[in-house]
């Protein structure tokens, strides 16, 4: 089967770089980026956008063009929503192709979600080409209205790569018009090796959790190992990142205790020694701990030796101190959190966020994800993230404010820390309904600001930064109907999909 697929690889790329139809060149590298396949086609692809970045559509070519500003903006390539001008010049035009093309018109839908800050246009552009799929679905023939219900549950720039590779398999074989045989095959068995891959490494991962004396015995924390890989699997899908995702994957793995102990299980009095050891990160101390403490210090620990054991030796302490830096200030937010908790305060929503936007352990996963890499992981690399840069910061908004939103209610009946729902409420006066609705638009706002510093940010290589984006894009899949690692079983079939259900030829 390996054999098969990298003939397949050949065929796929001979076939791309003999295209010489800009809007077919465009679609195949939809196709292959969509499928899961891309990685096999890196050079290649980048060749191809290059060349596209400079391509002038026909104005009356809606379709290619947002294709070709969707592909070249998801790339790191900025292109101006000017080349929509032709189309804002004459609305009457604009209204008929978005009314008669519903193609185009799902093109343009996927493209206003790489909008950034004062955009108008595509803030329009979204608005409406919603409105207009929401309504015209019922009314299109399968599998193109499969294809819309796909886009509006959650566009294609926010998905969980490797997901959306096993679900679109699906829309793209029954999709006539589009479909091509040996994409077709090299994507279902690209994706029955991969799983062979992850099912090997989510074992060990588990075996690695459950052999482990030290977190068996955390009897009041969520035991998350699947739920962590699953995780890792949406910061690189690729299988030459099988070190570092499953690095991620335990990290993931050993902070979610962290987060319990401090919520769930610990009072004040303990908790305040318990964090002044684990900010020293010296194992002799961790004796004086009690039992459960004494438990989690040692996994924690264990975890973070662990991986610096794994890493180059030149650079290996350095780069773990400094996820251990973040860490500590972890630490600080959630005996700030315990304070609030513990005092009935609902802080005002910007103080609320200057400390949960850390303890959401977003910023310190995202360097954990850069290190386990080893990927470009320079000082300036590091002294950059030592700021909490804009790009992590939105995807902990996007963390953050979808995590409290969605669990908001369970949160309030445990009587945890306000969450972000409750301090809106109370600071503006509105209803959990209107205070909502307002913190969604935030998160809008974030992946505005997010897409902003990709296209902007050339001092950090798009590599790293694809990792932060990655990261907001893992709250999608998990936390937007609901609390998915908490009540995991909402995550049953995602995992399920990836890790057990066969692929189908």
């Amino acid at each position: 089967m390996t054999e098969r697929r990298d003939k397949l690889v050949l065929e796929a790329r001979d076939k791309l770089l003999t295209l010489c139809d800009p809007l077919a060149e465009l679609k195949m590298i939809d196709a292959l980026q969509r499928l899961g396949v891309s990685y096999h086609f890196k050079e290649e692809i980048d060749l191809k956008l290059h060349k596209l970045s400079s391509q002038k559509f026909d104005c009356e070519n809606l379709h290619g063009i947002s294709l070709q500003f969707r592909l070249l903006r998801q790339d790191g390539c900025y292109m101006s929503c000017d080349v929509f001008q032709s189309f804002m010049q004459n609305q009457e035009d604009f209204e008929a192709t978005m009314q008669r093309d519903a193609r185009a018109l799902l093109a343009l839908y996927e493209a206003t979600h790489l909008g950034t800050p004062d955009e108008q246009f595509l803030e329009d552009a979204q608005r409406k080409t919603t409105s207009l799929l929401k309504s015209r679905i019922d009314r299109l023939e399968k599998p193109l209205a499969d294809k819309v219900k796909h886009a509006l549950e959650t566009p294609c720039f926010r998905r969980m790569k490797i997901l959306e590779a096993r679900l679109y398999i699906l829309l793209y074989q029954k999709d006539t018009e589009e479909c091509n045989e040996t994409l077709d095959e090299l994507a279902k068995l690209n994706f029955y090796l991969l799983q062979r891959l992850y099912r090997e490494e989510v074992r060990e991962i588990c075996e690695w959790y459950y052999e482990k004396e030290s977190p068996r015995r955390l009897f009041y924390a969520r035991h998350r190992p699947v739920e962590s890989y699953f995780w890792a699997l949406g910061v690189y899908y690729e299988p030459q990142y099988a070190k570092a995702r499953k690095f991620l994957a335990k990290f993931i793995a050993t902070i979610t205790p962290y987060d319990d102990t401090f919520d769930n299980y610990g009072v004040w009095e303990e908790l305040q020694p318990f964090a002044n050891v684990m900010q020293r990160w010296d194992m002799k101390e961790v004796e004086q701990l009690g039992e459960c403490y004494e438990d989690y210090a040692r996994f924690m620990f264990g975890t973070m030796i662990e991986i610096e054991n794994a890493l180059p030796k030149d650079i290996a302490t350095r780069n773990v101190n400094f996820i251990k830096n973040i860490i500590n200030e972890v630490c600080k937010g959630y005996l700030t959190e315990i304070y609030w908790r513990d005092n009935k305060y609902i802080p005002p929503l910007e103080d609320h966020l200057k400390v949960t936007l850390v303890t959401s352990f977003y910023w310190a996963t995202s360097c954990t994800a850069f290190v386990v890499s080893e990927e470009n992981i320079t000082e300036e690399v590091l002294q950059w993230m030592s700021k909490f840069p804009q790009i992590v910061k939105d995807s902990c908004i996007v963390a953050r404010l979808m995590d409290d939103i969605v669990a908001h209610e369970l949160e309030t009946e445990k009587n945890n820390v306000a969450t972000v729902v409750t301090c809106y409420m109370k600071e503006y006066g509105t209803t959990k309904e209107v205070a909502s609705e307002s913190l969604w638009e935030v998160v809008e706002n974030a992946w505005k600001d997010m897409n902003k510093e990709f296209l902007t940010m050339t001092d950090i290589p798009s590599s790293l930064l694809i990792r932060v984006i990655n990261l907001a894009r893992m709250m999608e899949t998990m936390y937007k109907e609901i609390d998915g690692y908490t009540d995991s079983a909402i995550l049953k079939n995602r995992t399920s999909l990836l890790l057990e259900q066969p692929m189908t030829f």
